[in-house]
Order: structure tokens, then C-alpha cells, then sequence
């Protein structure tokens, strides 16, 4: 009866240690803490207001939140995010001898993460910590302690449904590695195929992550050892993955190019993949793909953003930087402009 009563009580600790970490994670860095009220609808017909925001000459990483009410940059080792509707500008405090190695944006909500890095006489330590935006408040998630001392991380993919995250880790010029984060806190070292990993791409609603063979030009999926295969094409590239799971990967020309984009499912069978064919090829860099799965083609030159299926064009001031929930965020004479979409046709 007593070993029955010790195998109760060790399983309800048990229990209560995962619940306490499934609390913490969901509740204060990927949480959206979305609160339900019942309102009568209003039209707003009041232009949305964007106040003049200057960057400074060199900053470095300038990137909107989700819905383009905040951009952030780094500048001379200083972390700084402006209130776009009314240029307030914020500082990211960190500790004495931290640097900024990288942030994102999560893709949902007006919250980034960051690696923070600090050299050890071993090597350094990556600290991954969430700012708040709105609230204010920076707070640490874990600590990373694989990489040498010329390592930085190069890349983060988060999913809010699933609460995992990716870590990307460039050793070097040419190799890279990649670590998660589950719900429970639990770390670890992700097996990849090659360690020469380019652009890397969360499934949002399951565990999963597409990466691509930067060597190559091959794409894998981890949890699995063979390469995506589509019909007879050779190199691909890795776009994005939108919130509906569907991958698009770019079919690369002989000088690099994406010639036709595939997108589908993913983890269903590629044969039953869609596919758009370009009217004429085009760098990487210049697609890139909204969450609810629109395809745009840029041309920096011009000015001019075009969704690929309606061929509707947005045209916009200075260089572009990215596409948010409703419009264009770009950078012209040294100051961010937000144009809407509204405004942009």
C-alpha cells in the first residue's frame, strides 16, 4: 500500500512540474493574453496616424512588428524600438558586457525575441530572452552554452500554437546548427542533414522545420533524411512557410534565380503540390509571402510591390524592407515610411 501511495504522489509532482513549465511558457513569452469582449462595431474613417521616424545612418536589423506599429534597429550596440503612430522611442536595457547577437519579431503579436551574447574564457554564452512591447518588460528564457566564441545566432523561428522554438547558430561562414525549445523548457541540439544551412522555416501547428541545404540548394525537413523532391527539378530555394502550413520553395535557375515557386501542404506528398511560374526570374530576396499565403514580387528599382495573383501593384517611397498585416514598411532618405496598401495602389 505504500509503495502504491509514493507511485500517487511521484506521478502528481511530476505532473505539477510540467504544468508549472507549460504555465510559464504559454503564459508569459508566447502567451497573447487575449481577453473576449462584445462590442458594437464602428467604422473608422480616420487615416491612421504615422509619425516621423528617423534611423540612424548604419543601424543595423531594422524590422516592423506583425502589424507595423512598432520597428526596431540596432545601433551602435543599442537595441532601440519606436512607437510608430507617435515616434517614442524605447532603449532595451542589458547587462554590462551583453551584445546583441539577434532579434526577431514574433509573428503574431508585439513582442521579439533576443539572443543575448556574452564571451566566457571558453567560449560564450547565448542568453534567449522575450521583450514586451507594450508592457515594457524584458525577461530571460533560457540559456545556450554549444557555441564557440566566434559563433552568433543567425536566426530564430517561433510558433505561438505549438510554443517551440528554433535557434540557429552559424559556427562560421559556412556551417551552422540548430537548437529548440519545447514547452517544458527542454533543450537540445536538432539533427540535421548537412550543417551548411540557409534560410530556416517553422510549420506553424506542428513540430517541424523546413531548412534549406545552402551548399546544395536542396530543402530538408526535420524528422526526416531525404531531401523535398519535386518532379524532375534540382535546386530549390526555401521561401516561407504561411500560417495555413503551406511551404513555398523557389526553383532555382542556372544563375540562382527562382524560376517558378511550389507551395503545398506541409508533409503531404509533393506530387500534389501547386505550382506559378514567373514571367521572368528573379532574386530570392525579392519574394516574399504574407501570412495569409499572398505572393508578392518586389522591384526595389521602381518602387513597386506586386501581389502575383491579382497582379494588383503597390508602389512605395525608398527601399523596402518588409510586408505587414496590411501594408509596406520601407526606408527612404534615412527616415521608416509605413504605407498601407490603401494608400499604396
Amino acid at each position: 500500500m505504500k509503495i502504491i501511495k509514493r507511485i500517487v504522489i511521484w506521478s502528481m509532482l511530476s505532473l505539477a512540474l510540467q504544468m508549472s513549465g507549460f504555465y510559464y511558457i504559454n503564459k508569459y513569452y508566447l502567451s497573447d493574453e487575449t481577453h473576449i469582449t462584445v462590442s458594437k462595431l464602428q467604422k473608422n474613417t480616420e487615416t491612421e496616424k504615422t509619425a516621423e521616424v528617423s534611423v540612424p545612418e548604419g543601424a543595423e536589423n531594422i524590422g516592423a512588428s506583425y502589424n507595423g506599429k512598432y520597428v526596431a534597429y540596432y545601433d551602435s550596440d543599442v537595441l532601440k524600438v519606436v512607437d510608430m503612430s507617435t515616434g517614442d522611442v524605447s532603449t532595451v536595457d542589458f547587462e554590462s558586457g551583453v551584445d546583441v547577437s539577434y532579434f526577431k519579431w514574433l509573428s503574431d503579436r508585439n513582442r521579439m525575441l533576443i539572443a543575448e551574447k556574452k564571451k566566457t574564457s571558453s567560449g560564450v554564452t547565448f542568453e534567449l530572452s522575450y521583450y514586451d512591447v507594450d508592457k515594457d518588460t524584458k525577461d530571460s528564457i533560457t540559456q545556450l552554452t554549444w557555441a564557440g566564441k566566434n559563433a552568433e545566432v543567425s536566426d530564430i523561428e517561433a510558433s505561438p500554437l505549438t510554443n517551440m522554438i528554433f535557434i540557429k547558430i552559424a559556427l562560421n561562414d559556412y556551417q551552422s546548427s540548430i537548437y529548440s525549445l519545447n514547452i517544458m523548457g527542454n533543450k537540445s541540439k536538432v539533427t540535421t542533414v548537412v550543417n551548411t544551412i540557409g534560410n530556416i522555416c517553422i510549420v506553424p501547428h506542428v513540430d517541424k522545420l523546413y531548412y534549406e541545404d545552402s551548399k546544395n540548394d536542396r530543402i530538408y525537413a526535420t524528422g526526416t533524411k531525404g531531401k523535398v523532391v519535386i518532379g524532375s527539378a534540382d535546386k530549390f530555394s526555401l521561401i516561407s512557410i504561411d500560417s495555413n502550413d503551406n511551404v513555398y520553395m523557389g526553383e532555382l535557375a542556372d544563375d540562382g534565380t527562382v524560376k517558378r515557386i511550389y507551395y503545398g501542404q506541409a508533409g503531404a506528398a509533393t506530387s500534389g503540390y501547386a505550382y506559378v511560374d514567373l514571367a521572368a526570374p528573379v532574386m530570392k530576396e525579392d519574394i516574399c509571402v504574407s501570412s495569409d499565403g499572398k505572393i508578392y514580387l518586389n522591384d526595389n528599382f521602381k518602387g513597386i510591390l506586386t501581389e502575383f495573383s491579382s497582379g494588383k501593384q503597390y508602389t512605395y517611397k525608398g527601399n523596402f524592407l518588409q510586408v505587414y498585416d496590411g501594408g509596406i514598411m520601407s526606408l527612404s532618405e534615412g527616415k521608416v515610411v509605413k504605407t498601407p496598401f490603401e494608400a499604396a495602389k
